[in-house]
């Protein structure tokens, strides 16, 4: 692959194109994308003009970028990620319907909890997270679940890093957290009030796969003073998680790596 004077890849470029964009940047102006992408106008534009001829990007009529639908259809082909959340969906759906607030369903990718369904309702709590969106994973319900059953060398890299507190109840003590970890492993649960956005609370379950492998977090989010109740919570996303893992074996899908 051809380098740039820079020493940079094709590939690489293209990938600092393609991660310019996020749930807070789903439109970017091309002078926009390449300051973001760190690419010079004239390197952007040709960049810009061969993705577009495959549709990996595309215009609005008022002359923004936002990823093409190129991009969308080489995503679904292969990715297991989208397997899972084909398959999670409906006893997603059952969820949230029962409890009319944000459903969602993470995977753990470095040090953030990726979000790969999500369901909210105009009525839900305001929330962070969003479909493709990231959090870090020691502020999320979802992520602490992920975390607790990871391998104890990557739990430890984890707390060793940089760990934002996002309100006053984000607990970012590395001593804490093994604590809430230990926990979570043993109960298979967690629950975080506050942690991300104060006046919601975060309660989310493992997704096991082969093995008893947890490969996902199922969670919600809902107002802190007016819910149903955590233990009523509890027992639909544990019901959930538990038709999805039965669902996956059927369907002989396999670990979300």
């Amino acid at each position: 692959m051809a380098n740039s004077p820079s020493g940079d890849s094709m590939i690489d470029r293209l990938v600092r194109v393609l991660a310019a964009f996020d749930p807070d940047h789903p439109s970017l102006s091309t002078d926009e994308l390449a300051a973001r992408a760190h690419l010079p106008k004239s390197t952007a534009y040709r960049l810009i003009g061969d993705m577009m001829r495959h549709n990996l990007l595309q215009r609005e009529p008022g002359g923004r970028l936002r990823i093409g639908v190129g991009m969308w259809e080489l995503a679904n082909r292969a990715s297991d990620a989208v397997d899972l959340a084909t398959v999670a969906r409906p006893h997603m759906m059952a969820v949230h319907s029962f409890v009319g607030e944000n459903t969602q369903l993470g995977i753990l990718r470095e040090r953030e909890v990726l979000f790969i369904e999500r369901m909210s309702a105009p009525t839900a709590v305001i929330h962070r997270s969003k479909t493709a969106g990231r959090l870090p994973a020691h502020a999320s319900s979802c992520g602490l679940v992920l975390l607790a059953h990871a391998p104890r060398h990557v739990r430890e890299a984890y707390l060793r890093g940089d760990l934002t507190a996002f309100t006053p109840n984000t607990t970012t003590d590395p001593a804490q957290l093994r604590r809430m970890l230990s926990t979570i492993r043993t109960y298979h649960f967690a629950e975080l009030v506050g942690h991300i956005d104060e006046g919601t609370t975060g309660i989310a379950v493992p997704v096991f796969g082969p093995d008893e492998m947890v490969i996902a977090a199922l969670g919600v989010v809902v107002d802190a003073e007016d819910n149903i109740g955590v233990p009523t919570i509890m027992s639909a996303l544990r019901t959930a998680s538990a038709r999805i893992t039965k669902d996956l074996e059927a369907q002989g899908k396999f670990v979300v790596d």
